[in-house]
């Protein structure tokens, strides 16, 4: 061994982490954004929504993303919970951005002899923006509220529906299956996912012609979708088992859960207020 190679450490190349969902996953902690009721935090994401389509503008997206900026910051949510997106996701908005340029929205300004409209390109700079904040305001009530409680807490808003025949616990079972089952979904796609990378890592290279690639592609999508289907038949037949076990789907929603108190009447005022009084200086 020479002396280089005994002074030298060996460099690894840097592997970027793998894509990943983390919306609804529980960030475990006991900040006071974690204590609230689930309604609570339902209401507050849903009254933050209201404003901003009552006025998309610049100022309320603003004061939005300060409130989702501060919960953030209240219940500590790390950096590795915001989930890690594919490449094709920043392409595709860098390609929107672009596109955008080419409307005929005023202001429009001259670059070269190219006509730019300076106008759309605000306009989508503005809903991408809400876009994002609206996006984090509700995962951040995944990050802070199990998955259980979520059913209990829509039963308790939607109560008042009842008074007008409206089909609630239909709506509260598929809401709350959607929510159990969507991370599952997500685990599945990531297993399979990996699952035909290592199995196109071991297949040996052949001759690649048009009509291979086209049989292989086509090969690869019905072995995706068939692996898709054994999956989900498997995952429904486990769900509904554990349905039947805990006292079918009318027990997703008399659990007891966390309750609303002083904290959470707090919380909410103080977050309606804050809507109020933002839509009637900046708004009204």
């Amino acid at each position: 061994m020479s002396r280089a190679e005994t002074l030298t450490p060996e460099r690894e190349p840097k592997v970027r982490r793998e894509t990943e969902l983390t919306f609804l996953r529980l960030v475990p902690g006991t900040s006071p954004v974690h204590r609230l009721w689930a309604g609570t935090k339902l209401l507050i994401a849903a009254e933050l929504a209201l404003m901003l389509s009552i006025a998309p503008t610049w100022p309320m997206v603003a004061v939005t993303a300060t409130v989702v900026g501060l919960e953030l910051l209240i219940a500590r949510i790390p950096l590795g919970a915001f989930p890690r997106l594919p490449n094709w996701i920043f392409v595709f908005v860098v390609v929107s951005a672009a596109l955008s340029l080419w409307s005929s929205e005023k202001p429009l300004a001259d670059v070269g002899g190219i006509t730019l409209s300076i106008g759309a390109l605000n306009q989508w700079a503005l809903f991408t923006s809400l876009a994002i904040v609206l996006v984090v305001s509700g995962a951040l009530v995944g990050w802070t509220t199990p998955l259980g409680d979520v059913a209990p807490a829509l039963e308790k808003l939607f109560r008042p529906l009842r008074w007008l025949r409206l089909p609630v616990d239909e709506w509260i079972i598929a809401i709350g299956l959607a929510i159990r089952c969507l991370p599952l979904l997500i685990e599945e796609i990531r297993i399979v996912a990996a699952a035909r990378k290592l199995r196109a890592d071991d297949d040996t290279p052949t001759r690649e012609t048009p009509r291979a690639v086209f049989r292989q592609v086509l090969a690869e999508t019905h072995d995706l979708m068939a692996t898709a289907i054994v999956v989900s038949i498997r995952r429904a037949r486990d769900l509904a088992d554990a349905i039947v076990a805990r006292g079918g789907l009318g027990a997703a929603t008399s659990l007891p859960g966390a309750r609303f108190g002083v904290t959470d009447a707090l919380a909410l005022v103080a977050t309606t207020a804050l809507c109020v009084v933002t839509l009637a200086v900046l708004h009204l």
